[in-house]
């Protein structure tokens, strides 16, 4: 699925940039742990984006597929079995995250300022009819 590879590829990318920066888990306790979050939610929105829907299935395959393709760590030694199974409540964080970031935009009009508009122009026809 294009949307997995999307995500996890910038995930990885993200993993490499910041080990290249010096940036690990050993030497940044908070800070290694909030970029990895922050940009793997980046990736799941961008690839929530290039396949142009947020249903809760393509989420869910997003998951299960980003989950299974981190199985190769355990394959590598690098992670334990236990610990990839523990990296599930990091990736529903992520998935959860990358919605939220999917579907924000600066360039639409937010709900309250249309209802704010509608209530003034009320208020104006009401102060005009007294």
């Amino acid at each position: 699925m294009r949307a997995v590879a999307i995500a996890y590829g910038i995930t990885f990318v993200s993993g490499l940039v910041l080990a290249f920066a010096g940036i690990t888990p050993q030497t940044h306790h908070v800070a290694y742990p909030l970029l990895a979050l922050h940009t793997s939610a980046v990736g799941v929105a961008l690839a929530l984006r290039v396949v142009d829907t947020t249903r809760l299935s393509v989420l869910v395959a997003i998951g299960v597929g980003i989950w299974l393709l981190s199985s190769t760590s355990v394959l590598l030694g690098a992670q334990s079995f236990a610990g990839w199974v523990d990296s599930s409540v990091f990736i529903g964080i992520t998935l959860i995250l990358g919605r939220l970031l999917a579907r924000t935009s600066l360039d639409t009009l937010p709900a309250s300022a249309s209802t704010y508009s509608t209530f003034a122009q009320r208020a104006i026809r009401t102060h005009r009819n007294a």
